[in-house]
């Protein structure tokens, strides 16, 4: 592993993007760090969903529920955006797993409102936020408030417009009381202490990450891996930021790597370029190829 090569990599594609970008990079082998405006707070977009996920487990060893648990999906927990259960008849009766399952695979809104809900505001940051001293992160919204805080539109609206200009606006920049932010060391604080089984147990840590490696986002990290490469993993996407958070197994060892792309800060030029994704799928997907072929060489 080749840690000077790492950061060299990291640095050379920052060079290239005017929006801000967060790297956090971990050998999980060795300990040895790459960090690039990893403190920064970025909005976290579904990446929130792991610490929605991380008070789940911590309630399930608690004996508040169990992962076989039936609840019937409810027409108010239903949100627009990504997903499939906003489409589904209320009043079916999905296991905590499920819901917890298409969360973090799909990215399901309505599955993340769902254990948002249940597990609770104020639990989340009592006994994640808090304890690990994640003081960049804020986790205060449900998917369905979150999307109308940052497109501007009432909670509930489905007809949300990739062309509407919302550049540099409150819920991007951190000016915003109530929102859903992170940096990436804060997220891979947790994602590491489920890599060594200490969230909770390691049974629970063990469970969780196998749910993220289920992931089907694979637009980013996994994207230019070699097949077959796990990657334990949870994207974010929202108006031109583009995350992923996760770890990377592979046949020299393991490592941590997040990377928070904030687009909406980008020049006027990168933003509108850039309305789909186009550019920072690419941006993330090249620096998390370079950096495991730097790993492994």
């Amino acid at each position: 592993m080749n840690i000077k090569l790492i950061r060299e990599v990291i640095e050379k594609h920052a060079a290239t993007a005017t929006g801000n970008l967060g790297v956090y990079f971990k050998d999980l082998v060795t300990g040895e760090e790459v960090a690039h405006y990893a403190d920064e707070i970025y909005p976290s977009a579904s990446v929130f969903k792991v610490f929605v996920l991380a008070e789940m487990f911590r309630q399930i060893e608690e004996g508040k529920y169990g992962l076989l648990d039936r609840f019937p999906l409810k027409d108010e927990d239903k949100s627009p955006g990504s997903g499939v259960m906003q489409l589904m008849e209320s009043g079916m009766e999905p296991t905590i797993k499920d819901y917890a399952t298409l969360m973090m695979i799909l990215s399901d809104n309505t599955s993340a409102d769902f254990l948002f809900k249940l597990t609770g505001r104020e639990n989340i940051i009592a006994n994640v936020l808090e304890p690990l001293q994640l003081k960049a992160t804020k986790c205060d919204l449900t998917c369905k408030d979150l999307i109308a805080a940052c497109f501007q539109a009432k909670p509930g609206d489905d007809k949300l417009s990739d062309n509407r200009n919302l550049r540099n606006t409150d819920a991007f920049t951190g000016k915003l009381e109530l929102n859903d932010e992170t940096s990436p060391r804060d997220v891979a604080k947790v994602l590491e202490l489920m890599y060594t089984g200490k969230w909770v147990n390691a049974k629970a840590s063990e469970q969780a990450l196998d749910i993220m490696k289920l992931c089907q986002t694979n637009g980013r990290i996994p994207k230019f891996l070699p097949k077959g490469t796990p990657v334990a993993h949870k994207t974010g996407t929202m108006d031109r930021v583009a995350n992923d958070a996760g770890i990377v197994y592979t046949p020299k060892g393991d490592y941590i790597l997040t990377l928070f792309y904030n687009g909406n800060t980008a020049s006027e030029e990168e933003y509108v370029s850039n309305p789909r994704g186009f550019f920072s799928e690419g941006l993330l997907a090249h620096i998390s190829e370079d950096v495991y072929n730097a790993y492994v060489e």
